[in-house]
């Protein structure tokens, strides 16, 4: 009878989205690869098209939950040389990047580069069904 009534709770609880079930994608492994590498390519290809330089990126955080993926990092060029900005308003080398996976395909619902500012500050509040703990590190 104990089981039942634990099994109903922890049921109980998932469903009320209390309880979220958080994968961490920070390293790279056999079980988050796929997915891991698609994102990192689809940010890499955005940000191509607006520096055009090839670049990759030193993972600091990632998470993902409810479909949600909340990246932060640092971006190097692939060659090693210096990123190069067409003027001084880009802080190097930090990167943020928010994507939603829906029908099994990653995209890219949000992101921002080399930014002065804290552009993400609040970003869960627009995103509700997106779990606040992808967002933090603890």
């Amino acid at each position: 009878m104990k089981k039942i009534i634990i099994l109903l709770f922890l049921t109980n609880l998932c469903h009320s989205g209390i309880a979220q079930f958080i994968q961490e994608y920070k390293t790279k492994t056999s079980s988050n690869s796929r997915d891991r590498s698609m994102m990192l390519d689809i940010l890499r290809a955005n940000l191509y098209q607006e520096f055009e330089q090839e670049l990759v990126f030193v993972v600091n955080h990632f998470k993902v939950g409810n479909n949600y993926a909340w990246f932060m990092g640092n971006a190097q060029r692939k060659d090693g040389q210096e990123i190069m900005f067409p003027d001084d308003y880009y802080d190097c080398c930090h990167v943020e990047a928010l994507f939603r996976k829906s029908n099994g395909k990653w995209y890219l619902v949000k992101s921002g580069a080399f930014s002065t500012d804290v552009w993400y500050d609040g970003i869960w509040e627009d995103y509700e069904d997106a779990p606040r703990e992808i967002f933090f590190s603890y």
